[in-house]
């Protein structure tokens, strides 16, 4: 059951695996590749309750308003402003997304994709010189309540896609013998 709609779930999840690597990383080889993840998967998410509709028109269109109401507001709220997002990606050439740059030393970089510790950033200086800064960007949705850090409510979005997904097989699963 829901087979299409449960692909686009695991390209939703894909995509958001991919955005919180690239989110994660110090130094990138490709400037854009955060936006170029971002935009994938709003495309992806927002995919998965057209997909479920297609495939089940009738049970969606009458179950999805009544799932939709007993969210929490807020949920409500953050589902639409994410449906926003992917619009404005798709017909405006872009999320609406700021970068403000976190500056760390950079003997901090992360190097989890290192083999041993020696092969990470290292800083020697004469004695009373201060360690260079090393700026990470950090992605942030610009909306009225208050800036959102990108992957963190893409972690939201795909969770809340999950759920949705999963309550709709329990409330319409047929008990087979």
């Amino acid at each position: 059951m829901i087979e299409r709609t449960q692909r686009k779930l695991r390209e939703a999840q894909f995509f958001l695996g991919k955005l919180v690597q690239e989110g994660g990383r110090v130094v990138r080889s490709d400037p854009e590749a955060f936006g170029f993840y971002l935009s994938a998967l709003l495309s992806a998410a927002r995919s998965v309750t057209w997909a479920l509709q297609f495939e089940e028109k009738d049970k969606y269109d009458a179950w999805f308003p009544n799932w939709l109401a007993r969210r929490p507001a807020d949920d409500q709220e953050f589902l639409a402003f994410l449906k926003d997002q992917r619009n404005y990606e798709q017909k405006r050439g872009g999320a609406e997304v700021s970068v403000a740059w976190d500056y760390i030393p950079v003997s901090r970089v992360p190097t989890t994709n290192r083999s041993h510790p020696a092969y990470g950033f290292h800083w020697f200086g004469p004695p009373g010189t201060p360690e260079p800064l090393v700026g990470v960007p950090v992605h942030s949705f610009e909306s009225a309540s208050g800036d959102q850090d990108v992957v963190v409510a893409c972690r939201r979005y795909v969770g809340l896609l999950s759920e949705l997904v999963r309550d709709f097989l329990e409330a319409h699963q047929t008990n087979a013998v």
